[in-house]
């Protein structure tokens, strides 16, 4: 008997190296049916000619049996033997997920309006503690403006509640707290504060120095929103990297299917570059942010558009992908809005009936959006980035080409919720866990299907791209997306850089 188990895996190993000689990959099941057949090489070289890159069970049923068989399922991926030694490996990993910041497994939303008034008080008591620490800042509530001589200068903090032009052409704000309201006007000819109040939304929360000219009245000289101090860059001591990637879409016809396997050989070690080989050593911890499937009914006629056409084959065919990535790699998977969870933000992690196939695999976590991990000693904020659509149309020099910059919009305003209302739903939690209650080191997105990068205020932001091909709603909107990238970080060095999968592209 260990005769013959010694002689198939003899037989397997001669396959998969004969498949390897061919620059080709094949599947295991594959594998163990091509271990039956003397002829194998026949096979083999038949399925090749067909232009298939990948040998899978499906298609060695389809010549051994002379029948058809489904088609569109995500091939497994055949990892090629290599001499790669990763330093990382031999690294313990170093974070730490940050619950209290992530909704998954602490929902409490009733849906009634305490549920509302209790998201608006935490969202405003929160942010305004944020900016009474600003120097040479001193506000006073609201309802105590009344006692401030006319003409006199003042200061306080109040949520936008509503924004118009007034007759003489000037720029009027209601803002209120917890207890009363007020109207600050901004001169039709302060264009400094004019070009300021052009970020400013609906249910932002800021702060005001402004003169007294009326009873609940005043002039505007000074607006700000909570934002981050402005710090240094922090640095790991370890010499250790991340990559980012988002967007795969598994189960969309125009999954990149082909990009993505060598993107998994990548992370493998497997290229012919020393140097590029010591730097994927490096490699401690993936971020995925989201839409990791396509999903079922997310639009309308989504369904002709579906390699797979079950959601939870998309995830199972997800779960064989994963299993791919080393196991000395840390992997942080959150959800998006084609994801198997609420479309409404904040997102819980990705229920466990959907990611069944990846129990034990302790290297790999499920997370919501947003979530909080720190890493290495920096604090790294993901959110797959819902909210920004709203963002977009609201301000009119914000575009979906260049994410980063919307993306230091809501690092500004401490807060990923951006108006309540609009296109994007929220869940009214007790809790905001939309806030940015920490300093970020990081801020991980995606979503908009388009890489964009930026420094702000110590924090290094990176949009992540996609795995899917140019879609026809796309096509529409004239959005290109910037497809087949993973995004490497230094975390020693914090610096950033791509690695090209699609087009045949180099790396940058």
């Amino acid at each position: 008997m260990k005769e013959n188990l010694v002689l198939e895996n003899s037989k397997e190993r001669e396959i998969i190296n004969y498949v390897s000689e061919k620059n080709a990959l094949i599947d295991s099941k594959a594998v163990e049916q091509l271990a039956a057949e003397e002829s194998f090489r026949e096979i083999i070289d038949e399925l090749l000619q067909e232009n298939s890159f990948l040998i899978t069970s499906e298609k060695v049923n389809t010549k051994l049996l002379k029948k058809d068989t489904k088609i569109g399922r995500v091939k497994e991926v055949i990892i090629k033997s290599t001499r790669f030694k990763a330093a990382a490996k031999e690294q313990e990993p170093n974070y730490k997920i940050l619950h209290e910041y992530d909704v998954t497994d602490q929902s409490s939303c009733e849906g009634n309006v305490k549920d509302f008034m209790m998201l608006f008080r935490d969202k405003f008591e929160f942010l305004s503690e944020i900016l009474k620490k600003r120097p040479q800042f001193s506000p006073k509530q609201i309802s105590k403006l009344s006692r401030v001589s006319k003409n006199s200068d003042t200061e306080f903090v109040g949520m936008v509640y509503r924004k118009w032009q007034t007759k003489n052409d000037h720029l009027a704000i209601e803002l209120e707290d917890n207890e009363a309201s007020c109207i600050v006007l901004i001169l039709k000819d302060d264009f400094k504060l004019n070009k300021l109040a052009e970020h400013l939304l609906l249910d932002d929360v800021i702060g005001v120095k402004a003169r007294k000219i009326g009873d609940e009245l005043f002039i505007a000289k000074e607006i700000f929103w909570p934002d981050l101090p402005q710090r240094p860059i922090k640095r790991a001591e370890r010499n250790l990297s991340i990559v980012g990637i988002s967007d795969l879409h598994v189960g969309s016809k125009l999954f990149l299917e082909k990009e993505f396997s060598n993107f998994i050989e990548w992370i493998n070690g497997n290229t012919d570059s020393e140097k590029e080989k010591e730097r994927i050593g490096r490699i401690k911890y993936l971020l995925i942010c989201g839409d990791n499937v396509d999903g079922v009914g997310v639009y309308p006629d989504q369904f002709d558009e579906l390699a797979i056409k079950d959601v939870f084959e998309q995830y199972d065919n997800l779960a064989e992908l994963m299993k791919k990535i080393p196991e000395y790699i840390e992997v942080f998977i959150i959800p998006g809005q084609h994801d198997a969870t609420r479309r409404a933000d904040p997102q819980p992690a990705i229920p466990k009936e959907f990611r069944k196939n990846l129990a034990g695999y302790g290297n790999i976590h499920f997370l919501g959006s947003p979530t909080w991990v720190t890493i290495e000693g920096l604090k790294c904020m993901l959110y797959h980035g819902a909210s920004l659509h709203d963002l977009y149309t609201s301000v009119n020099f914000l575009k979906a080409s260049e994410p980063q910059k919307a993306m230091a919009e809501l690092l500004k305003r401490r807060d990923i919720m951006i108006t309540y209302g609009l296109r994007q739903p929220y869940v009214p939690e007790k809790k905001d866990y939309m806030l940015i209650r920490e300093e970020p080191d990081f801020y991980f997105g995606g979503d908009m299907h388009h890489n964009g990068y930026d420094q702000y205020r110590g924090c290094s932001i990176i949009n992540c791209g996609t795995w899917q091909e140019r879609t026809e709603f796309q096509i529409q909107l004239g959005h290109i997306p910037t497809p087949g990238i993973a995004v490497e970080v230094d975390l020693n060095t914090r610096e950033i850089r791509e690695k090209q999968f699609y087009g045949g592209r180099n790396s940058k």
